[in-house]
């Protein structure tokens, strides 16, 4: 072997590929929490590097490696970057996002392609399968909070999994939270709403997505709601999270030692410990009970897991692959040395 080439897949490409593809991006989550579940999903902690402007936090980068066995059987890594001053500040989006797929058994490089929009769709795919594991029965009205990349890649994907419920959207720039109303499918089952009350007081399910630097929802806005899902870092009081009766994650590990996060402060303080959590991998997996009664109010927390990046990454490379999609680019036309 002399040439190694790598396939590029630029954002256009990724779409190409099948990004939006809902239902296959739900199916490509569950299943890979179904196999972090029974341990064929080799992912070390992310590693963080937050930085700061004075007491200002300006942004961060995190690398994310993982290996997934069985048919993916695909090394990867997700380099991402959050800065939230972007949008407004650089005319950027707030994450920029790189995936790095790569052959398990001779480290070969196989794909490096735009990560952005694939975080936004696993993690609105993971908000999906909580909703489908923890939603209270008889549910009418799904809230979200917040109209932004995540927002609009929710408002795709909820309405897949509770097809018979309303869907209500409150961002504080009310003309972005119509535009992104508008761009969804299924634009003649969301309402845009005028304040944040109305999402509070007429939800049964909340899911908050905004990258709120400072704690915005109170122990007083847990009301009519039995499933709350956080999708930022800071969005959700102590006293609030401490209302729900039970607490649901997607990896306990590491959100109990990130100290941004409402869940590592509370376990910091002892006022939540190791007993109070569950992760849904367990939940999906069928190793614990999702929802015990529909009164119970359920507190879920999104940290982001690399196994669901490649899970969604690696679909996209094969179908890449197969129809052609992407431009090949060599790392080196013959080594060095070897």
């Amino acid at each position: 072997m002399s040439e190694l080439k790598i396939l590029y897949l630029k954002q256009e490409d990724v779409i190409k590929a099948g990004l939006f593809d809902t239902e296959k991006a739900l199916n490509d989550v569950e299943h890979i929490l179904k196999l972090y579940a029974e341990k064929k999903v080799c992912m070390p902690p992310k590693t963080l590097l937050d930085f700061y402007d004075g007491d200002e936090y300006r942004g961060h980068f995190v690398a994310m490696p993982v290996y997934a066995d069985g048919e993916i059987d695909l090394a990867g890594i997700k380099w991402a970057a959050g800065y939230p001053h972007n949008p407004s500040r650089y005319d950027l989006p707030l994450g920029i996002d790189i995936i790095i797929l790569s052959n398990p058994y001779n480290g070969v490089p196989l794909s490096i392609m735009d990560g952005t929009l694939i975080t936004a769709v696993r993690t609105a795919a993971l908000a999906g399968l909580a909703v489908k594991y923890l939603k209270p029965s008889d549910m009418q009205n799904l809230g979200i909070v917040g109209a932004g990349v995540i927002g609009k890649t929710l408002l795709r994907m909820l309405p897949i999994v509770v097809r018979n419920s309303r869907i209500l959207l409150y961002d504080i720039d009310h003309d972005k939270a119509v535009e992104s109303s508008l761009q969804s499918p299924f634009s003649s089952r969301i309402d845009v709403v005028e304040d944040f009350e109305t999402i509070v007081e007429s939800s049964d399910v909340i899911v908050t997505a905004t990258s709120a630097e400072k704690p915005y929802f109170k122990e007083y806005h847990m009301k009519k709601a039995k499933l709350y899902i956080q999708l930022g870092v800071v969005e959700f009081s102590e006293d609030a999270v401490l209302k729900a009766d039970r607490i649901v994650v997607d990896n306990w590990e590491q959100i109990k030692s990130y100290e941004r996060g409402v869940l590592g402060r509370l376990y910091r303080k002892h006022r939540i410990n190791n007993t109070d959590v569950t992760e849904i991998t367990e939940i999906v997996a069928g190793k614990k009970k999702g929802r015990c009664s529909d009164d119970e109010i359920i507190f879920f927390d999104s940290f982001g897991m690399a196994c669901e990046d490649i899970a969604i990454a690696q679909r996209i490379y094969r179908t890449a692959l197969s129809e052609k999609i992407g431009t090949w680019l060599n790392l080196w036309d013959k080594p060095l040395w070897k």
